[in-house]
């Protein structure tokens, strides 16, 4: 039987669940590929490292130089995050004519064009589909099944860190500290979870996700990305009295003249599919010309869900290698990406949530609604609560109707510089369209 050389970059927990998703499966993908995939080089950080028993030691190499001589190792698979040295080590086994495998995110956000216009004046592919939403097969969904479809709208829950915290927040209560805590002791977060609860993780997938979608050049730092660390369960629970559930969405859809790209928390109603992803789970909602609403949803994260990923790619690359079509590359690529207008987060029309910390004294309601209405703020509903005895402070809640968000931003700003304002407002976005709510009809 012919065999097909690999080398694994990296030996973390995915690039650890891709070895054994081979190793395990190995009879099964001989069966469905008609070849035997064999790993011939695993390169670590510090070859020094105790490994598990089931790797060999004669595997694990801390060099590149060695897999990039093996002429037997067709495809490299990069599993080691981060923007150096994967960067290179991918740019070398695609000049080397290696087909190139790997799961890193922010590597193909902040470098993916120019790693696909090296494969394609090489003619070697380059698959990803670990590099969003782990297991969940996204990336070729939107490259393959919908290849025929307009992608109107995707909306998503892709960040399995902050799913799992503000779900806690939600159902039992937890402070955001809390929460945080529990999610890094499950091994959920990193001891710097920065990247996640930023929304910046969320935004590197989205990019990439917008980039297949609409063919169209897209950056983290071309759009609004806000995080989940100002949260807290009082707002939860005063969005749950209205019907609301909020998530940390990743949205882009298509607007009149551009597109409308974000990253930011946002209520959405509980009626929505998107409602139900909890805890680490992820989950993407797209809306097509053709198939309408449909919805995509499992483990975002973990070695063997986005080891499953990784390993569909390494045979999806065999299969091109065995029938002779290589360089088959995902698109988009260049030259069909493209530069397309981003709507700017203030053009943004829907409603908001707001919640204000004011003096309880006579009259802030009245000065609040004021100030609204010169900005041009519609209010839909009003929550007052009397201040608890530990704390002097007022709190008032109002859900706006459909309104731009630079006139809210605008009625804001003034507020909180009023005297009786004792903290900045809390401001939260309501998602009500289509991008959230078809499916569920």
């Amino acid at each position: 039987m012919k065999e097909i050389g690999i080398a694994l970059l990296g030996l973390g927990n995915v690039g650890l669940g891709t070895y054994r998703i081979l190793a395990d499966h190995a009879k099964d993908i001989e069966r469905r590929l008609g070849a035997r995939v064999r790993v011939r080089h695993v390169l670590v950080r510090n070859a020094g490292k105790s490994r598990p028993e089931d790797i060999p030691a004669s595997l694990i190499t801390h060099d590149i130089k060695p897999i990039l001589e093996d002429k037997e190792v067709a495809v490299v698979v990069e599993l080691m995050g981060g923007l150096s040295p994967s960067r290179e080590y991918l740019e070398q086994a695609i000049a080397s004519g290696r087909h190139v495998v790997t799961a890193n995110k922010a590597l193909l956000s902040a470098h993916g064009e120019a790693l696909y216009s090296k494969a394609l004046a090489r003619g070697v592919d380059v698959h990803f589909e670990g590099a969003v939403c782990g297991g969940i097969p996204i990336i070729r969904t939107l490259r393959e099944a919908l290849a025929s479809d307009r992608v109107e709208s995707l909306t998503g829950i892709v960040n399995g860190t902050t799913n799992f915290i503000l779900s806690a927040m939600a159902n039992e209560g937890a402070s955001y500290a809390d929460a945080l805590r529990r999610a890094q002791e499950l091994g959920y977060a990193e001891a710097d979870p920065t990247l996640d609860v930023s929304g910046m993780d969320a935004a590197q997938k989205l990019c990439l996700l917008a980039s297949l979608a609409f063919s169209a050049r897209v950056s983290p730092e071309s759009i609004l990305v806000e995080g989940i660390t100002s949260l807290t369960p009082t707002d939860i629970s005063y969005g749950r009295e209205a019907g609301y559930v909020l998530k940390l969405l990743a949205t882009a859809r298509r607007a009149s003249d551009g597109l409308d790209v974000r990253v930011h928390p946002a209520f959405i109603p509980a009626a929505s599919p998107l409602a139900d992803v909890s805890s680490a789970f992820n989950a993407v909602l797209l809306q097509s010309a053709a198939l309408g609403a449909s919805l995509y949803s499992g483990r975002g994260a973990g070695a063997l869900p986005t080891g499953s990923a990784v390993v569909s790619d390494i045979i999806d690359t065999c299969r091109n290698l065995l029938a002779g079509v290589s360089g088959r590359l995902p698109l988009p690529c260049p030259p069909h990406v493209q530069d397309v207008p981003l709507l700017p987060s203030g053009d943004r029309r829907g409603p908001v949530y707001l919640r204000f910390s004011v003096s309880d004294e006579p009259g802030v309601l009245g000065r609040i609604a004021s100030v609204m209405g010169e900005k041009g703020v519609s209010i839909n509903s009003v929550l007052q609560r009397p201040p608890h005895p530990e704390d002097a402070h007022a709190t008032i809640v109002v859900f706006t109707h459909d309104t731009r968000e630079v006139d809210v931003m605008a009625a804001v700003k003034w507020i909180d510089s009023l005297r009786s304002t004792r903290a900045p407002t809390q401001v939260i976005r309501i998602e009500e369209g289509p991008g959230v709510l078809l499916a569920s009809r």
